[in-house]
């Protein structure tokens, strides 16, 4: 697994597990929780943890999942994870600055720190 992609990715806010189980669904296009763990050694109890929070953040979508056959997990596509961690870094950025202006112009008096 490229280790400069995982750090990347570990630089725009997913933990390590995180980064590798994305990058290893979008290597396997879609797959089981086990199969994630196999290909990327995301320990075998982290990973339905790591999965839960990646569908929650919407870079990862549960597909299937019938009584005999197992959840199959699937990566969105890089393009639109990057839209949307554009967008959520300047939603993020946008909110900052307003704080930060209100203190600079004095109009919050409240403790920080």
């Amino acid at each position: 697994m490229n280790s400069k992609i995982i750090l990347n990715l570990r630089k725009l806010g997913f933990t390590e597990y995180e980064a590798k189980a994305y990058v290893g669904l979008l290597f396997l296009k879609e797959a089981s929780a086990r199969e994630i763990h196999e290909l990327t050694n995301v320990p075998r109890p982290k990973i339905y943890g790591v999965l839960d929070r990646l569908v929650k953040k919407g870079y990862v979508e549960i597909r299937g999942g019938i009584e005999d056959k197992p959840t199959l997990f699937r990566g969105i596509a890089p393009d639109e994870l990057a839209r949307k961690l554009r967008e959520e870094y300047l939603l993020s950025l946008n909110e900052t600055l307003k704080e930060l202006d209100s203190m600079s112009l004095g109009l919050d008096n409240s403790c920080y720190f």
